[in-house]
This record gives C-alpha cells, structure tokens and sequence, in this order.
C-alpha cells in the first residue's frame, strides 16, 4: 500500500487564505439580511453590501423569461441560471486572487454576430482553455 502512495503522490500549494474585503473588518459580524428578488433587482446594491456584511441571504427566482436565459431554460429544459448567475457575480469579493477572471468569465456573452462556426469555435476554445477568458 505505500509504494501505491508514493506513486501517486504529487505537491499542493496552499494559498494564503481570503481575507474580508480591505476596510471593513467588520464585515464577518455585520448584519443578518434576507432579501427575495430578481436577479438584476439588487445587483448594485450587493456589490457594496460585501463590504459592510458577508451574512447576506439571497433567494433568487429561477424564472427569468428574458433574452439568452429564456432561450436556454427552453432548450434545456432546466431553470434559468442567469439571474443567479448575476447575483454570485455582484457578490464575489474581487480582492481574492483569480476571482475578478471568474466573474469576467461567467459575465461573458456570446456576440449576437457571427456564423455558427465562429461561435462553435469559441466555445470550444473556452471549453478546452484555449481562449483569453480560460487561461490555464
């Protein structure tokens, strides 16, 4: 068993934890908050709540009927994720290492120009870590 180990075995670099966003040490004891909304009710508003509590409950509906997330809702046949995708977005704290390409990555939208071919190859791009918006 331990010559298994010692084959598979390999090296993790372990970040220096988060830390609250810069000036608002109070943050992690701020207020308890719940709100109920869409996705782009609130999304100003959450981007500065983080600084002053991170005990913020968001319930989001999954029915948005509008633009690219009706279209995806229908061809999936699955809730819409844009909405909440949206919300995560305004609430990541963009002071973390590596969470600003997050959020632009997943602010990303498909142009409504091109052939199908285009748009097959950038997503295959995407998919496979070969664009801007993924690198490795």
């Amino acid at each position: 068993m331990e010559a298994y180990r010692e084959k598979f075995s390999c090296s993790v670099q372990v970040l220096d934890p988060p830390r609250p966003t810069q000036g608002c040490r109070e943050a992690a004891s701020g207020p308890r908050i719940l709100f109920f909304s869409g996705g782009t009710a609130l999304s100003r508003l959450s981007q500065t709540l983080i600084r002053y509590t991170h005990n913020s409950i968001h319930l989001v509906t999954p029915f948005d009927s509008g633009g690219s997330s009706a279209k995806l809702r229908q061809a999936f046949h699955m809730p819409s994720v844009g909405d909440i995708r949206n919300r995560l977005i305004a609430l990541a704290d963009r002071s973390i290492p590596g969470i600003p390409e997050v959020c632009q990555l997943f602010a990303f939208r498909f142009p409504r120009t091109g052939t199908l071919g285009d748009l097959r190859a950038r997503l295959e791009r995407i998919v496979w870590g070969n664009d801007p918006l993924v690198t490795r």
